[in-house]
């Protein structure tokens, strides 16, 4: 069985590590402000590796006539996206991205003004990472915008420990906020589970966006780091 088909693993990301990102409204704020700088009138956006659909949500709050595309390896993920956004508009899809030929079950014929990725591209290995890139390219309107939330690799074994210790000092903090007191070994528990962390085919920011650059993107960029959380991408122009 895949990671992302046992239910407790999913029911622990979404109601618990996803949670605890740093800063993670200063991340929303930063992909609301590049938004509206390159493209303030999204029409269609997709969201890739959707995950329970937390940023398409987000998309749909700033741009409510917006018609969605939701995809994600998993169905039990693609239910609570589902349950997340009733929009009749949104379309729903079981999908794994970093197989080729991904797009195909998406049945609009339009290209996206918007791709959006969170969290999700950094399972897949720097091949189909690459290979991805290009077909998000393709896949954007003049214009559009493919923004990824990612995790990134660190330069340094000192500036990873400073990432682990600002995550556990979150998790601490959201547990201690829902009255959910934990002990630093629960979280670093939580934190470390071996089976999550050996997804994680980690790459450089800086690695990434060249690749964009290569690719053809323009105002390729890393909006906002945060030791191995990064903003990045840029526009099809």
């Amino acid at each position: 069985m895949r990671y992302w088909d046992k239910r407790e693993k999913l029911f622990k990301y979404t109601e618990g590590v996803r949670q605890f990102f740093p800063l993670a409204n200063e991340q929303l704020e930063i992909l609301s402000r590049v938004i509206k700088k390159f493209n303030p009138k999204i029409k269609t956006f997709l969201d890739l590796g959707c995950g329970d659909g937390f940023l398409g949500h987000f998309i749909h709050q700033l741009f409510p006539e917006a018609s969605g595309v939701f995809m994600d390896i998993s169905a039990e993920m693609i239910n609570k996206a589902r349950q997340r956004d009733t929009d009749q508009k949104s379309e729903f899809i079981i999908q794994d991205f970093g197989e080729p030929g991904w797009s195909k079950p998406i049945s609009s014929t339009d290209n996206f003004d918007l791709i959006i990725s969170g969290y999700s591209i950094h399972h897949i290995s720097n091949q189909h990472k690459q290979r991805l890139y290009r077909e998000i390219f393709e896949l954007l309107n003049p214009k559009g915008l493919f923004i990824n939330l990612e995790h990134v690799s660190s330069p340094s074994a000192q500036i990873k420990e400073m990432f682990n210790e600002l995550f556990l000092d979150s998790m601490s903090d959201y547990h201690e906020s829902i009255n959910d007191i934990k002990s630093i070994d629960e979280i670093k528990s939580i934190y470390d589970d071996p089976e999550h962390k050996k997804l994680n085919l980690l790459e450089a920011v800086e690695v990434q966006c060249n690749w964009l650059k290569d690719i053809g993107f323009s105002n390729v960029d890393c909006y906002l780091k945060i030791f191995e959380l990064a903003l990045f991408g840029g526009t099809k122009t």
